[in-house]
């Protein structure tokens, strides 16, 4: 059993924003030196936060680093997404 995270990375954060956050992940069962590809949906919401100001959701047109791996610690896969 295997879990891999798929936080989003936001380069530069802003105040409101952590360094990372987990935003999709999948459970993947594989064997000693199997592979499996994973896909995992990144939509909107995955990249929104919560004005308090604005007491509304928020997508803040950017550039976000997509990292994937098997733990917060180790993601050898990297993306760069720019909304």
């Amino acid at each position: 059993e295997q879990n891999i995270p798929h936080p989003a990375h936001i380069p530069e954060p802003l105040p409101q924003h952590p360094l990372k956050e987990l935003k999709g992940y999948d459970k993947v069962y594989l064997k000693k030196g199997e592979t499996k590809r994973v896909r995992i949906l990144l939509d909107e919401e995955a990249f929104a936060y919560y004005d308090v100001e604005s007491h509304r959701f928020v997508v803040e047109k950017g550039t976000f680093e997509i990292l994937a791996g098997p733990s917060s610690a180790d993601l050898p896969l990297k993306a760069t997404v720019v909304l």
